[in-house]
């Protein structure tokens, strides 16, 4: 099945709580056990979903993955929580997260490109915690990149 934009972004929107899509963004981010955008999408790609991630974030037709895949990278316990907090099971909610995710990662990353600041919706105040570590992990990237260009 095939989820429209309004659908996700009710479901980003229903995750997040107070904080709309910009929550429901972090709170998928959390589910792998990252702070932001490029952490998701490392862990994404070192559980076996590289190709499906590259996929998402390049122009072209999206891979769909499934929730059995989406269950196989989440934190076991963050899924958890997520699910109770839904209202849903665990393997429910990585169904709907397998639907969406995507699209959440194809909106972000508009040019085919993962953009420099992690989500846009990283501005308020859920960057307190992860700044640090995220500064590193940029730089340790940014790095990874410049070594890239240079071979």
């Amino acid at each position: 099945m095939s989820m429209n934009t309004a659908d996700m972004k009710d479901m980003l929107t229903k995750m997040g709580g107070q904080r709309g899509q910009a929550g429901g963004m972090d709170a998928i981010c959390k589910l792998f056990g990252a702070s932001n955008l490029q952490g998701m999408m490392a862990t994404l790609q070192s559980k076996g979903l590289g190709r499906e991630v590259k996929s998402w974030v390049s122009n072209g037709q999206n891979t769909q993955v499934t929730g059995a895949d989406i269950k196989k990278a989440a934190d076991p316990a963050a899924l958890r929580v997520m699910a109770n907090e839904q209202g849903m099971s665990p393997d429910e909610m990585c169904g709907h997260i397998a639907k969406i995710l995507p699209h959440v990662i194809d909106e972000a990353t508009p040019d085919g490109m993962v953009p420099q600041q992690g989500a846009h919706a990283m501005k308020d105040g859920a960057m307190k915690d992860g700044a640090m570590k995220g500064k590193d992990a940029m730089n340790k990237g940014r790095d990874a990149m410049k070594n890239m260009a240079k071979k």
